[in-house]
């Protein structure tokens, strides 16, 4: 019985390097879950927070998963030159699918990024605007006691 898997000197880098994708992939994905299921108890209130983290999870799952992808792509094409062999426009196809892929997860990975800044500058914007209504307040309430503090009204 003949082993499916050629392995020889020059299928092996590509085994390897597909492999390690997969790995490499799996990892991610599970500090990817771990991550989220830590930040649910944080995120427990406030529904902006949950939405754009829900967002993130599937982002950052999807990018993990069309890794995987990739490194069996790239596994297991190096041995379909049987499949291929004279007739290039398939190995043409399956090089340009590998390839888009990899400009999708590019652009799921940008989105990503673009999404974090973007949440967290208005995050920011936020607590920066609640910071000043509290000084407000804080402000009011010493002109209320005319500067002085309530422990201050006594010594007078």
């Amino acid at each position: 019985m003949q082993f499916p898997i050629r392995i020889d000197a020059t299928t092996l880098p590509a085994l390897i390097f597909g492999a390690g994708l997969v790995v490499v992939a799996f990892i991610m994905g599970v500090f990817v879950w771990r991550a989220r299921r830590e930040l649910d108890a944080v995120i427990e209130g406030d529904d902006g927070a949950r939405l754009h983290a829900d967002r993130q999870f599937r982002r950052r799952i999807q990018v993990s998963l069309m890794l995987a992808v990739i490194g069996f792509l790239i596994a297991i094409g190096d041995q379909m030159d049987m499949f291929f062999g004279p007739r290039m426009v398939w190995f043409l196809l399956w090089v340009g699918a590998i390839f888009a892929l990899v400009f999708w997860m590019v652009l799921m990975a940008l989105g990503d990024w673009l999404s974090t800044i973007t949440y967290s500058e208005i995050a920011k914007a936020k607590l920066r605007f609640e910071r000043r209504q509290l000084e407000e307040q804080i402000r009011r309430y010493h002109a209320s006691t005319n500067g002085h503090a309530i422990g201050d009204a006594d010594e007078s």
